[in-house]
């Protein structure tokens, strides 16, 4: 449902389920369909609060924070992210793509 709500432009909406959600329950996909919401809703502020909370960050979910940056222009903040990532993982080319 969260997917659902981002990819239909009810960012808010998306966002207001996420967090709903009891922690216990949140996986790399969940995590990855709220950064969605946000990035495709404008809302990077959320973005970089959910970023901040995952405590296994994963490859996908990297890849996606770095989408919603880029869709905002923030091109700096998004080469951080993926220089972060790469501080202690082999680079990926779909970080690029």
């Amino acid at each position: 449902m969260v997917n659902s709500y981002g990819l239909n432009g009810m960012g808010i909406q998306a966002i207001a389920l996420f967090h709903q959600i009891p922690r216990e329950l949140l996986g790399e996909a969940t995590y990855v369909c709220a950064l969605n919401a946000c990035s495709h809703s404008g809302l990077v502020g959320e973005a970089r609060l959910i970023f901040k909370n995952i405590e296994m960050k994963t490859m996908r979910i990297y890849s996606t924070m770095i989408d919603c940056l880029s869709r905002a222009s923030a091109f700096d903040q998004a080469q951080e992210l993926i220089d972060e990532y790469e501080r202690n993982h082999s680079p990926e080319s779909t970080m690029y793509s």
